[in-house]
């Protein structure tokens, strides 16, 4: 029996993911933990093969409880299985020690696939994420400075958190959810170092980006409705001044 942790708040989700490896998996002896607390209490008392994990938990940014399992458990291997976009996080999951990622939007046969990869100690990526490793080599070298290193999105939300605007009003913008956006804005910051939006302005004045801010976002909003900034209303055009 692989000796299988889940690492999941949803009590929901946990559920579900049970039938999941019901269906798709076997020789698991599944073990749940809803909380980073109850997590590194479970990893004390006993060794886990493989640990399939929700990284955006209550208590810190997605990657941090990625590093944190590693640290506690370097010889799990890890698949996070998260709503957290593949191609903003996947790969720096990857380079933090998970063995595989899967969105939550993936097929049942998907999921076992996965399952069964990582149990046996390969590597599993999505046809889009190992596109993104092959495509992005260079973007995602060390040596970069940390913006260097942030996918497409997530330069649009650092953008437009350095412009002034809220995440609600982002979220507007690129027409996804505040918890979306948020999860963006978390991985951008950990990036970065820095704990604020007056952080990452900072760090935007710093490397000479804020007329790249300004322009993403005047895209963004022409993009969106058609307009030139000048139309924005009065609060938000501001910001472009």
């Amino acid at each position: 029996m692989i000796r299988t942790l889940v690492v999941e708040e949803s009590g929901v989700a946990r559920l579900g993911i049970r039938s999941l490896l019901d269906r798709h998996a076997h020789s698991l002896e599944i073990d749940e933990a809803s909380s980073r607390v109850e997590v590194i209490t479970k990893l004390c008392e006993r060794y886990y093969e493989l640990i399939i994990v929700e990284p955006d938990m209550a208590g810190g940014t997605g990657l941090s409880l990625v590093r944190q399992l590693r640290e506690n458990s370097p010889w799990s291997d890890l698949l996070v299985f998260t709503a957290l976009d593949e191609l903003s996080f996947g790969v720096d999951a990857i380079r933090n020690g998970a063995k595989g990622y899967l969105m939550k939007t993936c097929t049942g046969e998907q999921f076992g696939k996965a399952v069964k990869r990582v149990a046996g100690g390969q590597v599993y990526l999505s046809t889009a994420l190992a596109a993104e490793f092959a495509t992005g080599v260079r973007r995602y070298d060390t040596r970069n400075k940390p913006h260097q290193t942030f996918s497409k999105r997530e330069f649009q939300v650092f953008s437009m958190a350095v412009c002034g605007m809220t995440p609600i009003e982002s979220a507007h913008l690129l027409q996804m959810s505040t918890e979306t956006i948020g999860a963006f804005r978390r991985s951008v910051m950990d990036k970065l170092n820095v704990a604020t939006p007056h952080g990452m302005a900072q760090y935007a004045a710093a490397q000479g980006l804020l007329d790249d801010c300004r322009a993403t976002c005047s895209r963004l909003w022409a993009g969106r409705f058609g307009q030139d900034c000048v139309a924005r209303p009065a609060r938000w055009r501001s910001t472009f001044a």
